[in-house]
Order: structure tokens, then C-alpha cells, then sequence
């Protein structure tokens, strides 16, 4: 067993290091790995290895999930961390007892939540708190609107840098997934509201007598975190009579373009999606509505 742990090991520092992958798929890869590991562990593997022994492991590991009452969802990104793995095993020429069969978990994509235009207004013109101070009143405004506008993701989101917006062209470059680089553009709302808190953001830095090459920051001048921005986005939200998050404000991005005619390949690399099938979950978004729209209005529906 200590080889697979070693090999285990390996592979995660070389994941890590290779920046493929978020920091969220990172750590469910590596709790999902790690869990699998303890339970072979539990079953004296790999010195009961073999193909036959393997794929009854597998399927009993498989079980133990099911009646966990783990989602498939869950188990397709085990099996996908695995496959992973095991690509990593190979390649380092490890003992071919170590590797399983992998089957295929199909599950249903659940539809993303989203904001309707409305209800974005409405969390946008909302303050979260009467006592707030100007600065924090912009750098969230500011926040929301860039979430909206471009359909960010929170960790792009804190990770802009000043030397990445670009003011004069209305667009900011983010590094994604896989620290894939896009440049997106911004809304006028979002331009302007920026504008506003960068003449409050350069009074906070003087007061605190520091510098900081992030866009967004606390009032310490330190770079905001993700926390901080699900934080933030969760109170604007409660102030406005709903539960939100950032990533809801993500897919009502995308669904408002769709719904006002945006290509979907556009909307694609807007997101930073290297699949267009991640990206048609929207079209199914909009093909829900339509289709509950129809059956409310339509006499013979």
C-alpha cells in the first residue's frame, strides 16, 4: 500500500504544480483519491491485486457510495479523479495490479440557478448593512457588477490586477482554469461604477500607507479573498429577499445573453469553457422556460 500512497502523493504534487485544474477540482480530486486510498487500505491492497480482485473492489468501493447516498454527480468525478490517476500511473510505469476498470456514471445535469434581470437590479441597488462606509459601498458595487457583466468566476475575480484592466477599452483579462488567459469585456455600469471606487480605492491605500496590485482589496489593502466575496455576495443578496451566490450571478450572465439572442460559441469563450457542452446547459435553461411559458399560455398545450 505504501507504493499507492507514494504514487498518490506524486500525482497530486504534479497536479498541483501543473495548474491544470482550480483549486476546488484540486481538493475534491484529492479528497475523493485519498478516501478511495483508505479503503483499499481496509481490503490489504495491492497485495490482494489482480483484475478480477480489482473490479470487485471497485464495485464494492462503488456501493459503499451508493448507500452513502452520494450523488452520481459526485461518483462521475471520483471515477473521472481516478481515470485521472490511473493515466499518471501509466505513464510512470507503475504495477499494473494498482489499476482498476473504470465503468461510466451517468447522471443528469442539474439546470443552473439564475437571477432574472429584475431581481439583478434589485441585488445591485441594495445595500447590505445603513452603516457602510463609501469604500466598501463601491468595491462591492463594483464587484457585483463585474460578476454580472462578465460572468466571472470568484477566484478571476479576485485575481485581477490593476495591470490587467484595461479602463480605455472596457475589457479586463482574467486567468481561468487550467490559469487559461481571456480577456472579457465590461458593461457600462460596470466601467463606471469601477471608476468610482478606483479614486476611493487609491484613498484607502494612501491611508494604510501600502500598495497592492489587486484590483480588489479589504481595507487593509490586502487582496480580497473568495470567502470575502461569497460573504459580500450572500449579504447583498439577503438585503434584496433572496438567497445568491456568485456563481448564480455567473449563469444569469450567460442566460441573459442567450435570451437576448448572444451565439452561443461567443457566450463560450466569454465564460472560459473549454466545452461547448458545458456551456449548452444554458440552451436548456431557456429551452425550460420557453416550454413553461407555452403550456401556461397556450390553449392546446
Amino acid at each position: 500500500m505504501a507504493d499507492y500512497n507514494k504514487h498518490l502523493q506524486d500525482f497530486l504534487a504534479h497536479l498541483q504544480k501543473s495548474g491544470r485544474y482550480s483549486a476546488h477540482t484540486f481538493e475534491s480530486y484529492a479528497r475523493d483519491l485519498k478516501r478511495f486510498a483508505a479503503y483499499l487500505a481496509e481490503q490489504r491492497f495491492p497485495e490482494v491485486g489482480s483484475a478480477e480482485t480489482n473490479k470487485i473492489l471497485l464495485r464494492a468501493y462503488l456501493g459503499r457510495l451508493h448507500d452513502q447516498k452520494i450523488a452520481n454527480r459526485s461518483i462521475a468525478r471520483f471515477l473521472s479523479a481516478l481515470a485521472t490517476f490511473q493515466k499518471f500511473l501509466t505513464e510512470h510505469k507503475a504495477d499494473k495490479r494498482l489499476l482498476f476498470d473504470l465503468p461510466t456514471i451517468k447522471y443528469s445535469r442539474k439546470l443552473a440557478p439564475f437571477l432574472s434581470p429584475g431581481q439583478v437590479h434589485d441585488v445591485l441597488d441594495s445595500k447590505p448593512a445603513d452603516k457602510i462606509d463609501r469604500f466598501r459601498l463601491l468595491r462591492d458595487l463594483t464587484m457585483l457588477e463585474f460578476l454580472y457583466s462578465s460572468g466571472l468566476r470568484r477566484a478571476e475575480l479576485v485575481g485581477i490586477t490593476m495591470a490587467s484592466l484595461d479602463l480605455e477599452r472596457s475589457v479586463v483579462t482574467v486567468f481561468g482554469k487550467g490559469s487559461k488567459e481571456r480577456t472579457v469585456p465590461l458593461g457600462m455600469p460596470a466601467m463606471d461604477s469601477c471608476r468610482r471606487y478606483l479614486e476611493v480605492r487609491k484613498e484607502q491605500l494612501e491611508k494604510d500607507e501600502t500598495e497592492s496590485d489587486f484590483l480588489f482589496i479589504n481595507n487593509r489593502g490586502e487582496q480580497l479573498s473568495v470567502r470575502s466575496v461569497n460573504r459580500i455576495v450572500h449579504a447583498y443578496g439577503l438585503k434584496a429577499g433572496m438567497r445568491v451566490t456568485p456563481h448564480m450571478l455567473r449563469h444569469s450572465f450567460a442566460t441573459h445573453l442567450l435570451d437576448n439572442g448572444a451565439d452561443i460559441r461567443a457566450i463560450q469563450e466569454m465564460l472560459g469553457h473549454e466545452a461547448l457542452s458545458t456551456t449548452q446547459v444554458y440552451t436548456h435553461i431557456t429551452a425550460a422556460r420557453l416550454k413553461d411559458a407555452y403550456k401556461k399560455a397556450h390553449p392546446r398545450a
